[in-house]
């Protein structure tokens, strides 16, 4: 809850060009990682930020909804919006090609190599997913994300995408993702991912690539990916090694 005094140093620039949703939701974040204080009361309500900020509630209300869905914060009917402690619960680094830079801001030693890149064709379940007719071939990456120097996740990706696309690995390394490279390249956002997360054993050629046993646990997250207008861009297949990877989320009611 705000203190009637309280004062802050961060504020909005309106002549920026981030929408202002955003920067409100960069300062609470800041602020949240800041707090260390463990009081048990309500963050700011939509009152309290239209007034700090000055703005509709419009861009205070998406800051917040997004806070909430990336694990910030989280709501209690008729008590208000709490900060989850510890926060993020699900790192921002879990969105799209984001894990190597969640890792990187926490100071960790993660790198990456590109395995393949190329055209190719794929396999029948994801050029049915993605209705590519025959013999037409997809943008295929095979990454080996390793955290201190160790082997952490194995993604292989699939993207729709014309010849003309065809980026060298050390583009792709550079670049960090595919899709930011897909984005500067064909002017096409992939915006959102429908997951699917299960524990199996590792094949052998999983666990030639991430340095286990074969029969190891493993967890297999795949992703279908789609476009801002709703279009379906390409299939991602990501094989974490599990005795150093956890995915941590919450739910809401």
């Amino acid at each position: 809850m705000i203190e009637e005094n309280q004062t802050y140093a961060a504020t909005i620039n309106r002549s920026s060009p981030i929408p202002i949703y955003q920067q409100i939701k960069q300062i609470l974040i800041e602020e949240l990682m800041n707090n260390t204080e463990k009081n048990g009361l309500p963050f700011s309500t939509e009152k309290e930020l239209v007034e700090r900020f000055n703005v509709s509630r419009a861009p205070v209300r998406q800051a917040l909804r997004e806070l909430q869905n990336e694990g910030y914060v989280y709501r209690e009917r008729a008590k208000g919006t709490f900060p989850v402690q510890g926060a993020p619960v699900r790192p921002p680094g879990l969105e799209l090609g984001g894990l190597m830079d969640y890792l990187k801001e926490q100071g960790m030693e993660a790198d990456s190599r590109i395995l393949e890149a190329g055209h190719e064709l794929p396999p029948k379940k994801i050029a049915d997913f993605l209705s590519v007719r025959e013999r037409k071939s997809l943008f295929r990456v095979s990454r080996l994300i390793l955290f201190e120097e160790s082997p952490l996740v194995w993604t292989q990706t699939y993207i729709h995408a014309p010849k003309s696309f065809n980026p060298r690995a050390s583009e792709l390394e550079k670049a960090g993702s595919v899709f930011t490279l897909l984005e500067q390249d064909q002017g096409v956002t992939v915006s959102q991912g429908e997951n699917e997360i299960w524990a199996t054993g590792a094949k052998r050629k999983e666990a030639e690539i991430l340095g286990v046993d074969e029969g190891d646990p493993i967890l297999v997250m795949e992703t279908k990916l789609y476009t801002r207008q709703g279009n379906r861009i390409g299939w991602r297949k990501a094989i974490h090694k599990a005795d150093v990877y956890k995915y941590s989320f919450t739910v809401n009611r």
